[in-house]
């Protein structure tokens, strides 16, 4: 299968493209791959997570306003948290408001805004100020995700489809695969270009034979289950090419993964049925949040083979964690409002 171009033009502020040449790209020798821009710290980590501090952000959030990056910025939806305070996301005059669902390392937002033709929305990113439209006016699209070189995944509506997932770079928005309207597909993006799918082989309204997928370069592969026939939904994927999600078993349990190298893992839990992974770094520290043997649910985290209650580590059971970034801090939500968990 094979990616094809869908050329826009559409850009408040500034015509082309966005910061195109800003960031130098090694390529490797095999293949010709993009090597990730920048690698893990190289200090040993504790054989133990440190305890984690809370710091209260203040500002009402949910799953989908919250992501963090590796310079600590917490993104919630309109602003951004740095500098120890949330700063409003500065629009040009003639954009009619913009909600960002991702950031990248150098701060760029990729979300959406109000479309006046449509009344829906369009996907666009927000830089420094500027914003660029994604698609045409005359489409509905929604941003998911954004990496390091300023690649945009997302939906659209008629690339080929009702509801397609797209990949945008270097102004061109490309059609990736067309998507079960009644399910659609959440899509996410590291530095290698794998662009991470929940891809649906029966396309029977009402009934989604869904496997997770991975595209690179066009080609597609699947991701496995943990032993149903069918059923796997990834949540992230960071620049080790890990991707993370949750899978049912045989028996139709939830259970948290790992896919690494074409193998798929289950995480396991805390002690409890089942679980859900929800992100994982550039360290391969994972978060989610599985039950007990008692049947309280809890944010976990998982590194070398090994899950943690996260409420043996400062956090409560109540908080729902969101993102983790290569220096083990945390993005979350405590009775509704935005968080950041810093180890001590």
């Amino acid at each position: 299968m094979r990616i094809t171009a869908h050329r826009t033009t559409s850009v408040l502020r500034r015509p082309g493209r966005l910061l195109a040449a800003v960031l130098t790209v090694v390529v490797a020798v095999t293949g010709g791959a993009a090597v990730p821009a920048h690698a893990a710290p190289a200090a040993e980590r504790d054989r133990d997570p440190r305890p984690y501090r809370a710091l209260h952000l203040g500002s009402p959030a949910s799953s989908r306003s919250l992501a963090l990056n590796d310079r600590g910025q917490v993104l919630n939806g309109t602003a951004i948290w740095q500098n120890g305070r949330f700063e409003p996301l500065s629009l040009p005059p003639e954009a009619r408001g913009f909600f960002g669902v991702d950031i990248n390392e150098r701060g760029v937002v990729a979300g959406r805004v109000p479309s006046p033709v449509t009344g829906y929305y369009e996907a666009a990113v927000w830089d420094r100020g500027e914003v660029t439209l994604l698609g045409p006016a005359s489409r509905v699209s929604d941003a998911y995700s954004i990496n390091d070189h300023n690649t945009v995944v997302g939906f659209a509506e008629g690339l080929r489809g009702a509801d397609d997932t797209f990949v945008w770079r270097d102004g061109v928005m490309s059609w990736v695969q067309t998507n079960d309207i009644y399910h659609g597909s959440p899509a996410f993006i590291n530095n290698w270009e794998d662009i991470v799918v929940q891809w649906n082989s029966n396309w029977n309204p009402g009934r989604c034979v869904c496997y997770g997928a991975r595209y690179h370069q066009g080609e597609r592969t699947l991701l496995g289950t943990l032993g149903h026939q069918s059923f796997n939904e990834p949540a992230d994927v960071n620049n080790r090419r890990e991707i993370v999600g949750y899978s049912h078993t045989a028996e139709g349990v939830e259970r948290p993964y790992l896919w690494r190298d074409g193998v798929i893992r289950d995480l396991g839990t805390l002690g409890g049925p089942s679980g859900r992974a929800v992100a994982v770094s550039d360290r391969g520290e994972v978060i989610g949040h599985a039950d007990t043997a008692e049947g309280e649910r809890r944010p976990f985290l998982w590194r070398d083979g090994r899950m943690f209650d996260l409420t043996t580590l400062g956090l409560r059971a109540t908080d729902e964690v969101v993102d983790i970034n290569i220096w083990g801090q945390i993005a979350g939500i405590r009775d509704g409002r935005a968080m950041l968990f810093s180890r001590h």
